[in-house]
């Protein structure tokens, strides 16, 4: 059957999770001052440096202006156009100046000691303090320059190595330096740094810097670890790669990262923008498993377009399936008023209701193989069950053509009885073709309607 609702390319404005802006905490091996031999040269703008950073913590003044610093970073960060960008830097900007102020123009004393180091220590030393005024600044790029000054002093001890690695991509990410954050997350992992969702960091790092198919191969092979080891997937990291295939327009992937979010994301707003994706980018589904793809949209509150709900009354035949018709248009789903596709359908419901109703009644019996499995198929429509469970267990045992059909349509229908473990146990008999895709993700309801 010829569809007149196409499928359409979709337009959506999917992006990745943002990060929320954090203050990194100075590493532990940044706050004991080991006894340090400072050179000769840096050794008086060291005295100086340490006398602008001492107290700091006991300063209300200095913590005032650094809270202000921090609350202006957000505002930068979040801005929506502009004009609220350049209010907000204009506000950054004046914070700063205050914790700098107040800290006695650390910003000069740390630029007129610079050029002196020379030694490790003294490039520890340093890196410490200006990973400490970068904090107080909420100054993303001096907390990482902060911080790879301490890793390129080589006195870091190799065991702690790893976790520097990370503080310097969490730091360059936050800084919006995307590549270098991939760079120093890869490290820290290499090293065996596994604390903090660092993978994920990585992941988001490659996703932002534009290396798309680097960040959805590390994603997949993150979730797919995940799942082998029986542990659950955090909600949002398949809806990041949904978003990210979107963005590229990789329609294939696309499809399959939205499957993979209505396996493990339990959140409305990620699954109906999955189901957008998933019933948009199915090309190769015929109408029936087309339908049965609107059926679970219908159920688990996917249906939030007139256009999907015209191409799921249109699949449905009305006229074949009056029960459904009027199930679906007296449900109060989004559908396009007045539109005649949809008022003929609520006027079939109407007038063939019950007529049909005592047809199938009356046919049920006798009904054997393909044609059992037909009457099954309008039950479920009508929201009869038990009913449609026992045609579906005889067109099964007495020979109907599909199958798979027969199979993934017991299991909505013990699904609809609330069976969910026979449901799930059903869907997952099926295997190979396009249903079995479609399975996973009616395996993936029951999961949640259980939990």
């Amino acid at each position: 059957m010829k569809r007149s609702v196409s499928h359409v390319a979709m337009a959506l404005a999917l992006t990745f999770g943002v990060a929320g802006t954090v203050g990194v905490a100075a590493p532990a091996y940044a706050q004991k001052q080991p006894k340090m031999e400072i050179s000769e040269a840096f050794q008086p703008h060291a005295v100086a440096i340490q006398e602008s950073v001492n107290g700091v913590a006991e300063n209300p003044a200095v913590k005032t202006a650094s809270d202000q610093a921090m609350t202006a970073t957000n505002a930068v960060l979040n801005a929506r156009d502009d004009a609220a960008r350049a209010s907000a830097q204009s506000q950054l900007d004046a914070a700063r100046a205050q914790v700098d102020q107040q800290m006695g123009g650390i910003l000069a004393k740390l630029e007129a000691g610079r050029p002196t180091l020379t030694t490790p220590d003294d490039k520890l030393f340093f890196g410490q303090m200006e990973l400490n005024v970068g904090q107080q600044m909420a100054d993303f790029e001096m907390q990482n320059d902060g911080i790879d000054m301490m890793i390129a002093s080589g006195k870091i001890p190799a065991e702690e190595l790893p976790k520097y690695h990370y503080f310097a991509g969490q730091t360059a990410y936050n800084a919006q330096n995307y590549g270098d954050a991939a760079a120093s997350l890869q490290q820290a992992i290499d090293g065996g740094y596994t604390q903090n969702d660092a993978e994920k960091l990585l992941v988001d790092a490659y996703l932002r810097n534009e290396q798309t198919a680097e960040g959805l191969a590390k994603l997949k092979s993150m979730i797919e670890a995940r799942q082998a080891a029986g542990q659950p997937v955090p909600e949002g990291w398949a809806f990041d790669g949904l978003a990210a295939s979107v963005n590229q327009g990789q329609r294939d992937q696309a499809f399959d990262w939205g499957m993979m979010t209505l396996q493990t994301d339990s959140r409305t707003q990620a699954r109906q923008q999955a189901y957008k994706i998933v019933e948009a980018y199915s090309p190769t589904y015929s109408d029936e498993e087309q339908l049965d793809l609107l059926r679970l949209m219908a159920r688990d509150g996917g249906i939030t377009d007139d256009r999907q709900a015209l191409t799921y009354i249109e699949l449905m035949q009305p006229m074949r399936r009056p029960g459904e018709a009027k199930t679906f248009t007296d449900s109060g789903a989004k559908m396009p008023a007045g539109n005649t596709m949809v008022t003929e359908a609520k006027r079939v419901g109407s007038e063939r209701y019950d007529s049909t109703l005592r047809e199938l009644n009356a046919d049920a019996s006798g009904a054997s193989g393909n044609a059992a499995l037909a009457i099954a198929d309008t039950y479920l429509g009508y929201g009869k069950a038990a009913e449609a469970e026992a045609m579906y267990r005889k067109a099964l045992e007495t020979g109907a053509t599909d199958k798979a059909k027969a199979q993934m349509g017991l299991g909505i229908a013990l699904a609809d009885q609330d069976k969910m473990a026979e449901a799930k146990q059903a869907f997952g008999q099926i295997s190979g073709g396009n249903r079995a895709s479609l399975a996973q993700a009616w395996i993936a309801y029951t999961d949640m309607k259980s939990s």
